[in-house]
């Protein structure tokens, strides 16, 4: 029997189950499973609520964490499985399907991940009880709301050069390397909020920055009463740069101590609070390039795969015996993109090619000719010419700051959005879900 790995089993853990449709028979439904909240089209019902509930914790076993009673953490909980309701329902409506053949590519993926083969995964799953049609749905859900997320993201965030410029000098003469553990409490207010719901949120933050200053675990008080996407992790952020800090606080981390909890800090979409739970400088990252050349052949209907590999095997030979590498690319290699450089890739850094180029690539002494092999592409032979070590230029340098700043303002857009497409549901809470 395979054993699922812990992270593809808490994967299932968490995700959703389906909601029911609210065409159905209410009263025989709440006869059978009581409703516990309407969400638009849908309703969320007690079983599905108590479902997640068990799969966390479940989950959180796994990592040798445990969770509050079920009484403090069905709010939360229910929480989750509204927002994931309206997102899936903003999917649908706009037209967002995820095919048989996208789920099957996924699922060969995650497969893979864990060491086999579609059919081996498959069975893997049922020999650790889980249903694999209901998995399968599951995985299609998850894949619709990254879908919708990914669409919106990329319609409402960009990163200009000017906010590049303007980090740099910002952060000019700071660790660049430092990293900060961040944990971080949100008490939510709805837009357009009346001062009283000001006053009352802004009070509770306060309450909440003082039980943690006087030792109350932070962690706890995050998965009772913050309203972030990371309170059931006991709002952990994780270890981020100061790039992907949130920018809301982001002037205010580098001068906190380990161990400091910051004051209640208002925002658009209520108060934030901050610990600083430990920090770290990381290792300068030295980029290790290989500049190499290839000759590609593709089987196609006139060549055959025997043939591909026979006629790279009679080009290796000419090489050995003294023939030039870059007259053969260019008569002979089907590699568009390099012909006429005569098979020359320039200087590639790991990660850049599939792995079985990178892997026989990284195995070739510089000056030597590999074996033919294969890759999704069709039959190599490759030869690498020069080997180095590089520090990050100006430009890459440019480019990682981009894509920290382009994290943080995704993170910041989507958790607005969704707080907003909260607000603007019909969402009716018919039972206490604790």
């Amino acid at each position: 029997m395979k054993i699922l790995s812990a992270p593809l089993l808490a994967l299932f853990l968490l995700l959703p189950l389906a909601p029911a449709h609210a065409a159905a028979d209410l009263q025989g439904a709440r006869e059978i499973d009581r409703i516990v909240a309407i969400v638009e089209d849908e309703v969320i019902t007690r079983r599905q609520l108590q479902q997640e509930i068990k799969r966390l914790r479940d989950e959180f076993r796994l990592q040798g964490r445990q969770l509050p009673p079920d009484e403090d953490i069905a709010p939360q909980v229910l929480e989750l499985l509204i927002n994931q309701s309206i997102l899936l329902q903003q999917a649908k409506r706009r037209g967002i399907e995820i095919t048989d053949s996208q789920l099957n590519r996924a699922l060969e993926k995650l497969a893979a991940n864990n060491g086999m083969n579609l059919g081996q995964f498959r069975q893997a799953l049922l020999d650790n009880g889980i249903d694999y049609r209901q998995f399968r749905e599951k995985i299609r859900r998850e894949m619709m709301i990254n879908t919708i997320k990914n669409s919106y993201a990329r319609s409402n965030v960009d990163i200009s050069d000017q906010e590049v410029d303007d980090y740099l000098k910002r952060s000019a003469g700071q660790n660049e390397n430092r990293e900060y553990r961040l944990a971080h409490i949100l008490v939510a207010l709805p837009d357009g909020a009346s001062s009283e719901q000001v006053a009352e949120a802004r009070a509770l933050a306060e309450e909440l920055v003082a039980r943690a200053r006087n030792g109350e675990d932070f962690g706890e008080l995050a998965r009772r009463h913050s309203a972030s996407g990371t309170a059931l992790q006991g709002g952990d952020l994780g270890w981020r740069k100061h790039a992907e800090v949130p920018s809301l606080f982001s002037d205010r981390v580098p001068n906190m101590s380990v161990g400091q909890i910051s004051d209640p800090i208002r925002a658009a979409g209520g108060f934030h609070i901050i610990k600083l739970v430990d920090l770290r400088d990381s290792d300068q990252v030295l980029t290790e390039q290989t500049h190499a050349r290839h000759i590609l052949i593709k089987p196609d209907a006139v060549t055959g795969d025997e043939d591909a590999k026979r006629q790279l095997e009679s080009l290796r030979e000419q090489i050995q015996q003294g023939a030039d590498f870059a007259e053969l690319a260019r008569e002979y290699s089907d590699d568009t993109g390099s012909k006429g450089l005569g098979g020359d890739l320039g200087w590639v850094g790991k990660g850049v090619m599939v792995p079985e180029f990178e892997r026989v690539m990284l195995s070739t002494p510089v000056g030597e000719t590999s074996e033919v092999f294969r890759s999704p592409f069709g039959w190599h032979i490759l030869q690498v010419l020069e080997r180095r070590t590089v520090d990050e230029t100006d430009e890459s340098k440019r480019k990682k700051i981009r894509a920290l700043l382009h994290k943080q303002k995704r993170d910041e857009v989507l958790e607005l959005w969704q707080r907003r497409l909260r607000d603007e549901a019909f969402v009716k809470i018919l039972d206490d879900p604790a």
